[in-house]
């Protein structure tokens, strides 16, 4: 079964959103469901319809996230030796395209980057969230610092430096 990786941060978000659609979203949507039904014409309830549509909402995000929680591999920040870093998972890179744009990139788990609606992708102002399985995270896995990938952007073969790993 694939793994889904995550950050320790983004895990513990997971969790708590998990305990806080099970422990308080679901029992008061059950309680407004409850309520709508004592009411008379169900066809006719608006308020039973929308509790219904919320139930569905909610029990399917408690699914995806537990779906999530057991098949996940936490990202392990790690400290490699100067001359031994590659890019690898929580990896903050420092790239530049050959038409001399620079970016720093932070590579984290596909579903960290895809459940990010809050942020844009965004670590800090100045860093991107890619994904290993993105076009760029493919091109840069694994390499070390001065190699030279190349990879389409925008239906062109461009050349990505990696100028510094942290």
């Amino acid at each position: 079964m694939k793994k889904n990786y995550l950050t320790k941060e983004w895990y513990e978000k997971l969790v708590q959103e998990l305990q806080d659609l099970k422990k308080v979203k679901l029992p008061q949507i059950l309680e407004r469901l409850s309520d709508a039904k004592a009411m008379w014409d169900l066809s006719e309830n608006f308020e039973h319809k929308s509790a219904l549509e919320d139930k569905d909402f909610v029990t399917t995000r408690i699914s995806e996230i537990e779906w999530l929680i057991d098949n996940v591999e936490i990202i392990k920040e790690e400290v490699k030796g100067k001359w031994e870093k590659l890019v690898d998972y929580w990896s903050k890179v420092r790239i530049k395209l050959e038409n001399d744009d620079e970016y720093i990139v932070t590579i984290v788990g596909t579903w960290e980057t895809a459940l990010d609606f809050d942020n844009a992708s965004k670590v800090d102002k100045d860093t991107i969230k890619i994904s290993f399985e993105s076009p760029m995270g493919i091109a840069i896995k694994w390499k070390k610092v001065w190699d030279i990938v190349k990879m389409r952007i925008h239906n062109e073969r461009k050349e990505i430096k990696i100028m510094k790993i942290d």
